[in-house]
This record gives structure tokens, sequence and C-alpha cells, in this order.
């Protein structure tokens, strides 16, 4: 039960769309073609392809998994207390975290390996066997103390049987790398699925006959099972007795790195939560979780795909020496119509959202999903590391990852002592703060004025501020209403709200949506005629 993607599904391929990004806003030349006589323009075209495809099937597979997600919670919340899903809630935390260190990152290893794929194969393997053992057990035996911390001591038993699906899930580990590294998006996408849409239909089934927290434990144990299944049966590699010991060790090099990034990236994602867990308690935690998975199944999944064009479309104009300038400052503008609205509205319609989708027993995230909802938006309006990865400097991206890590440390701390929407807030203050101080970084890399980017923001900014006024009013004067008519009234008075401004202050970017659309459509006919000549 989280909210945050990966952060590496924002770098899956997009190829498609960033050509379709850099042709909308007039930054390619059209005239541009490959070489013919270029050896490499063959493969690279079919990689490309691969590539698209894969992002499209794992957009499927994201998509999907949020959305069979979020109904499955929508139902259970109707049946479950706040408390019995706090009470897995923390046990998932810990699990979660032991998946991120477990395989040693012999996973992503074999994703890179560029020789003797069965030997690097049965390598990976291996360690999982060995790694699922060793953390099932150790789980057993940790069980108390990690309940302990969550102040939960009843939920130890919950954790030593979830124990189980470590081994599991490590047993499919190598079989989903397989997938990756051969672009299978579409085969990982069934199992993706099945483990989602298994979860959620035993949890209810068993929820309405009254197993309480337990339906959540026995419908994990099912979904994480079939996914294991599924992987062994769409990916034909079986393992063998061979032992290749000379592997071990350059394996195992490379997944550290791999792993330190992990590492780094798990902290981002879970602090908040661990500290909610740990100071306010599990139902403090289920509140939490449940209002994040708000956010995680609509507005980040647009950043997802904003995100697996933008980083390519950046490289591409890096690499030609093209205006990369322009083409941030559009980007900028049009994350800015998409998130700022999307987010603003949440925050002032999370009360009926979360009644009419939840309960009225689920009243108390309301506050949480409004602030979580400005901390989202300053995710999406942060393309800077998209930029600074298109350009080479990796290197800068990754101390502003740490910095903001160390400052989200006290702030955690400090707010986990008081609420959970105070948890939320110092999130959304530090993530601002972050966004500031790597815009100003960005704009000196790529010699952008601030006053240029400021204005690239103000436009829908305006739209936004209007919309938000406009629902302000309209929170005022529906309280009596229902919870339904409050929500229905709200998307439909914000949405015209705000196309109507944004139509006044920035009437450019509604052409440049009409090149996009054209571009895709040129493109699918183009395509259409190739298969039928």
């Amino acid at each position: 039960m989280r909210r945050r993607s990966s952060p590496h599904d924002g770098t899956r391929g997009g190829s498609g769309s960033a050509l379709a990004f850099a042709h909308a806003t007039s930054v390619l030349p059209e005239d541009e073609t490959p070489d013919p006589n270029t050896p490499t323009n063959a493969a690279t075209s079919d990689v490309g392809r691969q590539t698209f495809r894969a992002a499209a099937w794992g957009f499927v597979a994201a998509a999907g998994k949020r959305v069979f997600t979020l109904v499955g919670l929508m139902l259970l919340a109707r049946v479950l207390e706040p408390h019995e899903f706090g009470v897995i809630g923390f046990a998932m935390l810990y699990l979660t975290m032991v998946e991120v260190v477990g395989d040693l990152g012999t996973g992503e290893a074999l994703v890179y390996w560029p020789e003797r794929r069965d030997d690097a194969t049965q390598v990976t393997f291996l360690v999982n066997v060995a790694a699922g053992i060793f953390w099932s057990l150790t789980s057993l035996l940790v069980a108390p103390l990690v309940a302990g911390f969550f102040h939960e001591p009843n939920g130890a038993i919950v954790l030593r049987v979830l124990s189980v699906t470590t081994l599991i899930k490590f047993l499919g580990n190598t079989h989903d790398a397989l997938a990756k590294k051969d672009l299978r998006f579409r085969s990982r996408t069934g199992p993706e699925l099945a483990l989602t849409a298994i979860k959620s239909a035993v949890a209810l089934v068993l929820a309405y006959l009254g197993f309480g927290a337990w339906s959540l434990v026995w419908g994990h144990i099912a979904g994480i099972a079939a996914w294991t299944i599924l992987l062994w049966f769409i990916i034909p590699w079986r393992p063998s007795l061979r032992v290749p010991t000379d592997l071990l060790a350059p394996m195992l090099r490379y997944g550290r790195g791999i792993l330190a990034v992990e590492l780094l990236a798990a902290f981002m994602f879970y602090v908040d939560v661990v500290g909610v867990g740990r100071y306010l308690g599990v139902t403090a935690l289920a509140l939490y979780q449940m209002a994040s998975r708000i956010p995680d199944s609509s507005i980040m999944v647009l950043i997802w795909v904003a995100a697996s064009a933008l980083f390519p479309a950046f490289a591409k104009l890096h690499a030609e020496g093209a205006d990369i300038q322009r083409a941030y400052l559009v980007a900028t503008r049009c994350m800015a119509a998409m998130t700022l609205p999307a987010c603003l509205g949440l925050a002032f319609l999370a009360r009926p959202v979360i009644l009419v989708f939840f309960g009225s027993h689920w009243a108390a995230a309301a506050p949480i999903l409004s602030i979580l909802s400005i901390y989202v938006g300053f995710r999406g309006l942060d393309e800077v590391g998209n930029v600074l990865k298109a350009t080479g400097r990796v290197q800068t991206l990754v101390w502003l990852t740490v910095a903001k890590a160390i400052a989200l440390v006290p702030a955690i701390l400090i707010s986990a002592r008081i609420s959970a929407p105070a948890v939320a807030a110092a999130l959304a203050i530090v993530y601002g703060a972050g966004t500031l101080v790597t815009t100003v970084i960005a704009a000196r890399v790529i010699h952008v004025p601030i006053g240029a980017i400021a204005l690239a923001y103000a436009r829908s900014a305006e739209a936004a501020a209007a919309m938000s006024l406009a629902l302000y009013g309209w929170m005022r004067v529906c309280g009596r209403f229902d919870e339904l008519v409050q929500l229905a009234g709200g998307l439909l008075i914000g949405a015209a709200v705000y196309l109507v401004a944004l139509r006044l202050t920035d009437p450019e970017i509604f052409e440049w949506l009409r090149n996009v659309l054209r571009s895709k459509r040129s493109a699918a006919s183009d395509a259409l005629a190739a298969t039928q000549s």
C-alpha cells in the first residue's frame, strides 16, 4: 500500500513520444532523415521500435495495476476499518524495504550483463533463492522487533505469515529480470495485472466473509504466488545444477552500485511513511497510505508518462546541439498546465473524494490528501532531473537528491510527533524548496533566465488561481449538499473555469496540443499505409 512508483519508471523508453514532443514545439528540423548508408540505422530503428513498445506496455501494466489497486481499496475500505489496514501496512512497509536490498542488485546486473547470458541468469537465480530463504527466516525472527518499532505487538504474527512472500517473490525475480532484459514488457503485463487483480479479489471475498485484517494477508500471498507462477509459465528459462562461481563476484560488484541508488530512492520514498507509523501508530499509517493512493493512481501516472517522453527528447536535442532552452521552457509550460489544476483541484475536493470513494470512517484522511496533492504538484513541476540527466550532469543530480534526503530527516522527525497532516506538510515544504533550488541550478546549466522560467509557470498559475477561487466558493456554499454532488459539481466548475482562464492566459498551448495530436495521427496514418502497401 504505497503511493509512489519506482524512480526508474520515468526513464523507460518513450522515443516515439519524444519525437512527437520535439516536432510539435518546432525544435527539430522537419527535413531531418537518417543516413541510409549508415550500417547502424536499421538496428537503431529496431531498438527504437522495441523500446517504444516496451514503454507502451510498461504504461499499460503500471496504469492497470493502479486501477485494480484503487478499485480494490475502494471496496475494501467499505468493509475494513483503518486499524485493520494499518496492521498489514507496517508489515508491507518492512517487506518492501527487504525487497529493495534482498537480491543484492543481481536483477539489475542481469539486465545489464552483456555476455554469458545463461550463466548470468543462473547466478541471479541462485542469489535470489539464497536471499529469499535468508530474508524469510530473518523476518520470522525479527517480527516482534519490527512490530514493536511500530508499537503494534499484535502484528508480529501477521509479519511472520507474510514472510513467506519474500521467498515466493524472489523465485520469480530472475524471470522478471529476463523479461526486462529482452524488453518483453508485454510478457510482464499479465503477471503484474494478475498480482493486483487476484490480490484484490481474494481479499474482498475474505473481507466480506469476516476475516478482517487477515483478508489482506491472504490476498497478498495469493497475488504474489500468481505473479511468480505466471512468470515461470511465460518466460521459458529454467534453472540448472551449474554454479558459475566466476561470475558471482563481478555481478555482485555491479549490483552494489545499483543497490546504493535503490537504497537512496527507497529512503526518499518511505521516510515519511516510517515516521507516521513509528510515532503516530498504525491507524494513522493506514490513513496516510490510503490518502496517498489517490494522487498515486492519477496525477503520478500523468507525471510518469511525461517523464518517459521528456528525458529522451532532451537527450536527443542535447546530442544534436539543438535549442534545449526552448524545449525546457515549453515542457515547463505544458507540465504546469497539466499538473497545477490537477493538484489544486484534488486539494480543494479532497474531502468529498475521500467520502465518496472510501466512506465516512476514512474522513480523517482528507486533510492528508489535500496536502499530499500539493507535494505531488511540486514533483510534477520539477523537470530539472530530466535536464540534468540529458546533459550528462548525473553527479549533480545525485548530490541534489542526497541533499534533499538529508533535509527530509529532521523535517519528518519533528512533524511525525505532531500529526499525519504535519508529515505531509513537511514533505511538501522540503520538495517545494528542493524544486526551487534545482530549478535555479538548471537555469544556470542550460543558460535560461530565471524570469523566463517564472513566466512559463505564470500563465498556468493564473488560470489555476482562478479555478481555486471558484472551487473555494463552491465548497463554501455546498456544505449541506451530498458528497457526490459536491464532487461532481466541483469537477465541472473547476474544469470549466480553468479551461476558460487558460484559454485567455495561454492560448498558444492549445495550438501546441493540436500539433501533438496532429503529429500522432499523421504517424499512425503513415504506419497504416506502410502495412497496406
